[in-house]
């Protein structure tokens, strides 16, 4: 008997409140052969209770004693998927019509490895659309656009190979935020990504999500940037980029507390230092190109990182 044609891992930790909403996204998919696998993340909170109660045959349950985190949690579930094609969901998410039909369909191209779609995120109650373009990159333009952060990732937007996956390495254990983006670098040496401009998910956005945990935000990007050397060694300019976005968020939204800290974390860290002009400099330039990077015609023109900043 032929094994499914999808495999979706929902990794969960003391989510059961929102638990059954994303399940029954999963289980409404049509047009597909799938499988579920529901990686428990040594939850407390009466996830393992709900979890027993599930009888449908799609659904496969992988409990796990002790927490290892977004990142180990997902590995499991990779190393268990049955099918050649995993697609990924954060329990506080949920897919939409399609989510799963559209990705294998883009897969169908075997020089592409992984598949990201346009989302509707919820901010407290208030919908947005964030759109990504229709359009495919080929391997070194995939891994531009993922370092220099053109094109938004997350988990629940990711379809990939699984072999190429596992090749790759899966996800980086040491790490619990930007994790899904450092694994995709990793995964596009392997091959290319398809963009899919179709709204295929929902993100909600809870208080204590890791998505919101802005308090983390300065430690978590610098171990981030510590697994990818390249930012150093041939991209600093994007490397001081990526710290001035946090802080500009940080002014955004009247955070000074977390602000001076993570000036102090950053320049720590060596992404900052006391030229501030040149700080600046660095922040308008990367902006400047992200933005006229970032359209369908301008991505698909992309053959890889510009030689001024190799």
């Amino acid at each position: 008997m032929a094994g499914p044609g999808i495999s979706v891992v929902l990794a969960t930790y003391n989510r059961v409140a929102l638990l059954p909403r994303a399940i029954a996204s999963v289980l409404a998919q049509d047009g597909v052969d799938f499988e579920l696998l529901i990686v428990d993340d040594a939850s407390s909170d009466g996830t393992r209770d709900y979890l027993a109660t599930l009888t449908d045959p799609r659904v496969r349950i992988i409990t796990v004693q002790t927490n290892l985190g977004p990142s180990g949690a997902r590995n499991r579930g990779l190393a268990a998927a049955r099918a050649p094609v995993v697609a990924f969901l954060d329990s506080d998410d949920r897919y939409r019509p399609g989510r799963l039909a559209a990705p294998l369909a883009a897969l169908a191209d075997p020089d592409v490895v992984c598949a990201l779609s346009s989302a509707l995120r919820f901010d407290r109650g208030t919908p947005r659309e964030a759109r990504v373009p229709d359009v495919t990159l080929r391997r070194e333009a995939f891994e531009w656009a993922l370092i220099c952060d053109l094109i938004p990732v997350e988990a629940s937007s990711m379809t990939v190979r699984r072999d190429d996956a596992l090749a790759a390495g899966g996800f980086c254990p040491a790490l619990r935020l930007a994790e899904d983006r450092e694994f995709l670098i990793r995964l596009a040496r392997r091959g290319g990504g398809r963009l899919l401009g179709d709204v295929l998910w929902e993100k909600s956005w809870v208080d204590d999500s890791l998505s919101n945990e802005w308090r983390k935000a300065a430690s978590g990007l610098v171990a981030y940037l510590r697994e990818r050397p390249e930012y150093a060694a041939r991209f600093p300019a994007v490397a001081s980029y990526l710290a001035t976005k946090t802080l500009v968020s940080h002014v955004r939204d009247r955070r000074f507390d977390a602000l001076w800290h993570d000036v102090a974390v950053f320049r720590a860290a060596g992404l900052i230092d006391a030229n501030l002009l040149r700080v600046i400099a660095r922040h308008r330039a990367v902006s400047d190109y992200r933005r006229d990077h970032a359209t369908g015609a301008a991505l698909a023109a992309l053959t890889g990182a510009p030689e001024k900043w190799l």
